[in-house]
């Protein structure tokens, strides 16, 4: 399963050069001042706290427990409460149903069979009210090909990164991230899955608009696929 256990205390350090703007700004046109907001697989919760500092309604959901553990810390320190739930984004099961959900930076792509694929979606379209809005992203083939072999090292205050990305099959990618922090090393292993737009189950859903790297279109050479579906 892919969920982060001590890679979790490093996450927000090494995703500190992602620009969440960019989310914040793909989602708000979708969004009304009340609407109530699920993000799935919402890792330390930086995007929805940002959406919560904007006063949207918004909760989180995600498989990791450490992952969610550093989010509740990150809500004190703002100043914030908003739940959080330990779940499988695939078949969770909530008491509520949302105007918007969300599942950002290639969770989808986390997902080991296109059943699952195909579980999510379902779950995503029972907890939806009339009409409401499911936000997503997946990578492109281009991303696909262009991790087949690559390797990330970093140095940071108090630890070193080591992150290689091979392909492990036509279509999946293996993970190996090493964190070296004094005379410790520990790695953990994930594995993300190639899908097609056209696997997805789109069936119960509106097509709204389909980007390429936040852009008004989806290009080949493009990276990540943005998609917005409406509940029908």
């Amino acid at each position: 399963m892919n969920a982060y256990k001590k890679f979790g205390y490093y996450y927000d350090e090494v995703m500190s050069q992602l620009n969440y703007d960019l989310w914040v700004e793909f989602v708000e046109p979708y969004l009304k001042k009340d609407d109530s907001i699920l993000d799935l697989a919402c890792g330390t919760a930086t995007f929805i706290t940002m959406l919560k500092l904007k006063g949207y309604d918004v909760c989180g959901l995600d498989l990791s427990q450490t992952i969610l553990e550093i989010a509740s810390e990150k809500m004190k320190i703002n100043h914030l409460d908003f739940p959080l739930y330990n779940m499988d984004m695939k078949d969770f099961k909530l008491n509520k149903k949302f105007d918007v959900i969300t599942c950002f930076f290639d969770s989808i792509n986390f997902l080991a069979s296109l059943d699952d694929v195909k579980k999510m979606f379902n779950t995503v379209l029972n907890h939806l009210k009339p009409n409401g809005y499911f936000i997503f992203d997946i990578f492109s083939k281009e991303l696909m090909t262009e991790y087949e072999h690559n390797q990330i090292k970093e140095d940071y205050i108090t630890f070193k990164l080591d992150w290689q990305t091979k392909k492990a099959s036509p279509t999946s990618l293996r993970h190996k991230i090493a964190i070296i922090e004094g005379d410790e090393t520990f790695c953990e292993s994930y594995y993300e899955y190639y899908y097609k737009i056209s696997d997805l189950p789109l069936e119960h859903f509106k097509l709204i608009k389909i980007s390429g790297d936040f852009n008004d279109d989806y290009q080949e050479n493009d990276e990540r696929i943005l998609i917005v579906l409406q509940k029908l």
